[in-house]
């Protein structure tokens, strides 16, 4: 091999190297900028929004909180979290059917309905992921729940409900 051969060749491997360095980059740069607004909460696997602002107001217009609920649809996916704050958060929730009884020790809840209908459980005792001597009314769209902490609840007998659930008062 000549010498001027074996420089194109080096040269061109240089190249290479280069372009894929770029796509490399690109590559990490699309999965960063796809990632923004999609970070999980911390240790729940929760999809989350937005991390709660300290300097600002944070609008959510009805044709985001449709859309965000379409996607969640689409995903088959139960829970977004639209904003945290540690002590406090706002989800959107999308259930297809009945999920396990659950009692938070400090965590307040409010369920506001938006669509859809379900059986709510509350208060009794838990029971192998059930609620047993609690009591039970359908929720459905404009209803409003508020749950305090200590308080056993469950969603259960629904094809469908979406509905917005405010978590303040702890981390549990």
């Amino acid at each position: 091999m000549n010498i001027v051969r074996i420089v194109r060749i080096v040269r061109l491997v240089r190249l290479v190297r280069i372009v894929h360095g770029l796509r490399v980059a690109l590559i990490v740069l699309t999965a960063l900028v796809q990632a923004d607004g999609r970070m999980q909460a911390q240790g729940s696997g929760i999809l989350v929004r937005h991390r709660a602002p300290t300097d600002r107001a944070l609008d959510f217009q009805l044709a985001a909180l449709q859309a965000e609920f379409g996607d969640m649809k689409a995903q088959k996916r139960a829970s977004t979290r639209l904003v945290e704050g540690g002590t406090f958060s706002m989800n959107a929730r999308y259930l297809t059917s009945a999920e396990a009884a659950q009692i938070h020790k400090s965590i307040t809840e409010f369920y506001f309905v938006r669509d859809g209908s379900a059986t709510l459980v509350t208060g009794g005792t838990i029971v192998n992921n059930a609620i047993r001597g609690g009591v039970d009314r359908v929720i459905k769209p404009g209803d409003v729940v508020f749950i305090p902490p200590g308080v056993p609840h469950a969603i259960r007998d629904t094809t469908g409900i979406s509905y917005l659930n405010i978590h303040f008062g702890g981390t549990d």
